[in-house]
């Protein structure tokens, strides 16, 4: 049975509801899409070797025994190798022991294919923590999972790649939504993603870089362009590094189901020891790079082996690494033999900024979510009275060195490497509470943009969801046609039918989506109804026919009961009704506010003033007289004006205070009377 994307995105939530709450914390996502992929790899395999066989009959007009079935499929061509005894027919067999049977069968297959080293590195028969010698995930629930899975094939036969991708890409985000501020960890929003890849235009040829790249989603947003573009996936290729071993894992999983060939280093940090490395042992230079690395880390220099809890460690680490000259980078990225300082050890946010630029080849480009710290953090060098004076009476003077990130950021400007900024509403981020923006750096920039660099304060656009803000479509579009436009309003016409046309059909084909998921969320409720009052109808028919009293109570007690049912069953599906009808409401007004934001990014490049609260590009004279201060509130007029208000409602608010005030001192004297008090 061929599955939609929905059905299969109901299907592998409803086995995160076995599984949550039975593993440590938020791991139960890694157990659940390794799980998955195993799944598939194993279905895959036997829908090859099916297809195989059908093909050979058919070429030999006869139908093989069985005996040569077996044979033909142990030697034939797969994508991937599951070896013997490690299929899932091997663990479906299987009833007792469980963990340690399904734990065997991924490390086998992850060992038979170098593609999926580090794929599978879930322990299903991992000891609980009492020291009982007992699984932490008991065999019934590895059972009740395993046969969750068995309901459903997962080949291309009933779920092609795209699908699946799709389905896998949508059960991140469902975790992400689970873990809360954990889900920072290994998931940026995709709307983020989209823009920074829309910016920076992956092309064939391109190597596609991302040092920390957690469920893998820079990469397959930018195979995912490659394609809308009419070019293959793997017409570029793709890189990436991550420090957790779970979450390259979930990256390597994502690469493969999105066909992208990726290669994914993991276990080691992007600092401290970078996976591609040149034959000088300097970084590997990309075409293009693409990061949301950890905010203001405070021991970016740190190994994976010493990163524990013990902030005292850290801090003796810290003082023998930073005392004398700073932080040694053995790789060339910041500090000797280049413009650039060593990144201070407070902050580790220009660490990777400077490890990125480094992996930048001459004409690369990046585009990198930062903390807005990075704008405006670290002094400029300055001369300070000291409060004493010298033998003549002349104050004394104190020169006070400029601090690392000031120097950093200088050189960056300086260079002429940094594009474009541009800031984002607060909240987008999963547990990053702090302003962040977009940094768009090129090494080789047009020469009309050499002397400049964009400002766009994006910050005001967003729609406000219970626990976060989203970037909707149309936000995603002004930020487009600002960056696009880089300044000339020319140009702003015509990136706005392009982007307004692209943007109608990704809201037309979200709301298509999240009504057919909303439909298979509440199938079951659906069929129970239609089978509640089927019985409920027959239930009537039959009813009319009784004629002793006794027997038509009983009945009738009967029918209420399963009409009571039905009402439960009626009320999930006008729930389902309202939700479907509040997307078909969300989605019109987005629809609507396209053409909207369209009009007014048109009359923005009309009016010089106004188009100076949203965005300006500025000159690096006037950056340097700022000290090389890249705060946008100095650039962009971002004052949010107090809404105006009428003197007569002005005047009806201060006779409504009074009144109050005066009814609240006649009930307080009241009061006061009542229990003795003489006023």
């Amino acid at each position: 049975m061929k599955l939609t994307q929905q059905q299969l995105e109901a299907h592998l939530w409803g086995a995160a509801n076995i599984l949550r709450g039975k593993t440590a914390g938020q791991d139960y996502k890694n157990y659940i899409l390794s799980l998955m992929f195993y799944k598939r790899l194993c279905d895959q395999w036997e829908y090859e070797a099916d297809e195989a066989i059908a093909e050979k009959e058919k070429e030999q007009g006869r139908k093989f025994t069985d005996a040569q079935k077996a044979i033909f499929r142990a030697r034939g061509d797969h994508r991937f190798t599951i070896p013997e005894g490690s299929k899932w027919s091997d663990v479906l067999a299987a009833s007792t022991n469980l963990g340690e049977k399904l734990t065997t069968a991924m490390r086998a297959v992850s060992t038979a294919n170098e593609e999926l080293k580090g794929v599978f590195t879930v322990d299903w028969n991992q000891p609980a923590p009492d020291g009982s010698g007992k699984p932490l995930i008991p065999n019934e629930v590895v059972h009740a999972l395993i046969q969750h899975f068995d309901s459903h094939d997962l080949s291309n036969f009933s779920v092609p790649s795209d699908i699946l991708g799709h389905a896998y890409e949508y059960l991140i985000k469902k975790f992400a939504d689970d873990a809360g501020a954990k889900a920072g960890e290994f998931f940026t929003p995709p709307e983020v993603v989209d823009t920074l890849v829309r910016m920076l235009e992956p092309l064939p040829g391109d190597t596609i870089y991302d040092p920390t790249a957690g469920s893998g989603g820079m990469l397959v947003h930018s195979a995912d362009y490659l394609r809308e573009q009419g070019h293959h996936a793997t017409s570029a290729q793709y890189f990436a590094q991550e420090m957790n071993w779970g979450n390259a894992a979930i990256g390597k999983i994502n690469s493969v189901l999105h066909g992208l060939e990726a290669t994914i280093a993991a276990g080691a940090s992007t600092i401290a020891d970078p996976a591609f490395k040149d034959g000088d042992g300097k970084v590997r230079k990309f075409s293009l790079v693409l990061a949301n690395f950890p905010f203001s880390d405070d021991f970016w220099w740190l190994k994976p082996e010493q990163q524990t809890d013990d902030k005292k460690k850290k801090d003796k680490l810290k003082k023998e690494i930073f005392a004398k000259e700073g932080y040694k980078d053995l790789y060339g990225r910041f500090g000797r033999g280049t413009p650039f300082h060593a990144p201070p050890a407070g902050y580790g946010d220009y660490a990777f900024i400077l490890h990125i630029l480094a992996s930048l080849s001459d004409a690369g480009r990046a585009g990198v979510v930062c903390p807005q710290g990075v704008l405006f953090r670290g002094q400029p060098e300055v001369e300070e009275e000291t409060g004493e004076f010298d033998d003549d009476g002349n104050p004394i003077i104190k020169r006070r060195k400029a601090d690392d990130e000031h120097l950093i950021r200088k050189a960056l400007l300086q260079s002429r490497y940094i594009d474009a900024v541009i800031s984002l509403p607060l909240n987008v981020f999963y547990g990053a509470g702090v302003p962040a923006c977009l940094l768009i750096l090129r090494k080789q920039r047009p020469p009309q943009r050499h002397e400049k660099v964009l400002l766009v304060y994006a910050a005001r656009h967003f729609r406000e969801l219970s626990n976060q803000n989203e970037l909707r479509p149309q936000d995603v579009m002004r930020m487009l046609v600002h960056y696009q436009a880089y300044g000339d309003a020319t140009k702003v016409p015509e990136l706005v039918a392009l982007h307004s046309q692209r943007i109608r059909e990704q809201i037309n084909q979200r709301e298509h989506v999240e009504i057919e998921r909303l439909e298979a969320e509440y199938s079951e409720h659906a069929a129970r109804l239609a089978k509640l009052q089927a019985t409920v109808a027959e239930g009537r028919a039959e009813l009319a026919k009784i004629k002793l009293k006794t027997q038509r109570n009983k009945a009738e007690a009967a029918l209420a009961k399963i009409e009571a049912q039905c009402d439960k069953a009626a009320a999930k599906i006008a729930e389902r009704d309202e939700r479907i009808a509040e997307t078909r409401r969300r989605t019109e007004d987005d629809r609507n506010d396209v053409a909207l934001v369209g009009t007014e990014l048109g009359a923005l490049y009309g009016d010089a003033d106004e188009l100076l609260k949203h965005a300006r590009v500025v000159e690096m004279d006037e950056i340097e007289e700022n000290e090389f201060n890249l705060n946008i509130p100095r650039y962009v007029d971002t004052f949010e004006p107090e809404p105006r208000i009428e003197v007569k409602d002005a005047l009806k608010s201060l006779h409504d205070a009074e009144t109050d005030l005066k009814r609240a001192e006649d009930d307080l004297l009241k009061l006061l009377k009542g229990i003795g008090y003489v006023v």
